[in-house]
């Protein structure tokens, strides 16, 4: 039910995709309070089986790669354990209790805050005299009698809430908040969990076909049959230039080289448009915009010699085929930041991820417009020493000195929808 340690043995590809769908729908389902409409087979969603664990992970590793996905899955996976919780039975509980000791136990690092904080809560609970108090008919709502206290930084979420009194740093937890605690740390450890996998999932997905199929399954499944987790922007060509201050260096870059040079390269274009689309620039807006700028003259440091008089119906054609009106109507997406940084640059290319492709002066002057001096020193200072996206994750965090989540970058466009999540 905590998921701590991962099942080991084999098992048919037929029944993973099984187990990892019907455990999708049902997530969904019971997200939407409606959780008696699902028509899956419950024998895979059965608590503590083997194909409830098989789920749990092999979505928790899909889902890692993701910010988007990641963050529809953690929300119905805590839902799920917190559901589970309001109909557990006693002895149920008191094995909870137990089960968490003892993966703990089994685990090299203990010492983590999360972990020691399980270790507490679960060593409290379980004692016989504050068991039987918990579980007693008499125990209520509102209950103060017994207390344990907790580092704050183990439940950002209830703190954030104002959930928990607090003192020097403890949170307060009275024997009626168990419920609230336990649901806490489970989200906390899900997240955390999926943090650090990140790195290795993308590698381990990539090599496994079966994998890899699923993960576009799913993710075909989360972000465009349901649209649930979409986030839309709202980005025209009337406010684009105050907009501007949501978007990551990269796309800033290439806004202020369109906006200079009235050009930009191929590549240049084609990820700056994918990045308007799909940070909600309409198509009308999007025609008038790139209209209003290839209408100008051309700067001579730009490769892209293009004037919309004279190839109007060529530019218009481009931009409804990334809109998946023309063509082969696929509806492309915005680039990845690995994308991004995979693209070889040559020496007439705008594009590129600023932390990794551009020298130390361009970099610093970009960081200038947005950051004070002191900041921009302190964020150079690391960043041969990073890899792009944690800087960018840095450079965020920044500007938003009141996040103290722990972002990871994957796109512009998910830095930007996190940016505008913030004000």
């Amino acid at each position: 039910m905590f998921y701590i340690k991962t099942p080991t043995g084999q098992i048919s590809f037929h029944i993973i995709e099984k187990c990892v769908l019907d455990r999708l729908e049902y997530l969904q389902l019971l997200y939407e309070g409606k959780p008696h409409e699902f028509n899956g087979d419950f024998e895979y969603l059965l608590e503590n089986s083997v194909y409830d664990k098989i789920g749990h992970f092999i979505l928790r590793l899909l889902t890692s790669v993701s910010q988007e996905i990641c963050n529809y899955w953690v929300i119905r996976e805590t839902l799920l354990f917190q559901t589970r919780l309001n109909y557990i039975l006693p002895r149920q509980l008191y094995r909870l209790f137990k089960s968490i000791l003892y993966q703990l136990g089994e685990l090299k690092d203990k010492k983590g805050l999360i972990n020691r904080t399980l270790i507490d809560i679960c060593n409290f609970f379980s004692k016989p005299l504050v068991f039987k108090h918990i579980v007693s008919k008499n125990h209520t709502e509102d209950c103060d009698f017994l207390k344990i206290k907790v580092r704050h930084e183990a439940i950002p979420d209830l703190i954030k809430k104002r959930k928990l009194d607090l003192s020097a740093g403890y949170a307060i937890v009275y024997c009626s908040n168990w419920k609230k605690i336990l649901t806490s740390l489970f989200y906390t450890y899900i997240s955390n969990e999926v943090i650090c996998m990140k790195s290795k999932a993308q590698y381990i997905i990539n090599q496994d076909i079966r994998l890899n199929y699923l993960y576009y399954k799913i993710h075909s499944k989360i972000l465009q049959e349901n649209q649930i987790s979409i986030k839309y922007g709202h980005i025209t060509k009337k406010n684009i230039d105050i907009e501007i201050k949501n978007f990551p260096l990269c796309m800033q870059h290439l806004h202020t080289k369109l906006r200079t040079t009235h050009r930009l390269s191929h590549y240049a274009r084609f990820y700056y448009s994918l990045f308007l689309k799909d940070g909600g620039m309409k198509l009308e807006d999007a025609i008038n915009y790139w209209k209003e700028e290839y209408s100008k003259p051309h700067s001579c440091s730009s490769n892209c010699l293009h004037n919309w008089k004279s190839n109007e119906r060529k530019f218009i054609y481009s931009i409804r085929h990334l809109y998946g009106l023309e063509g082969s109507r696929k509806n492309y997406k915005s680039p990845t930041c690995e994308l991004i940084c995979m693209n070889t640059s040559n020496p007439m290319y705008e594009g590129g991820c600023p932390f990794k492709s551009f020298d130390v002066n361009t970099l610093k002057d970009l960081l200038s417009l947005s950051l004070s001096s002191d900041c921009v020193t302190n964020l150079l200072k690391t960043t041969c020493s990073q890899t792009p996206q944690i800087s960018c994750a840095k450079y965020f965090r920044m500007l938003n000195q009141n996040n103290s989540n722990n972002i990871v970058i994957n796109s512009p466009l998910q830095y930007y929808f996190t940016m505008i999540n913030q004000i």
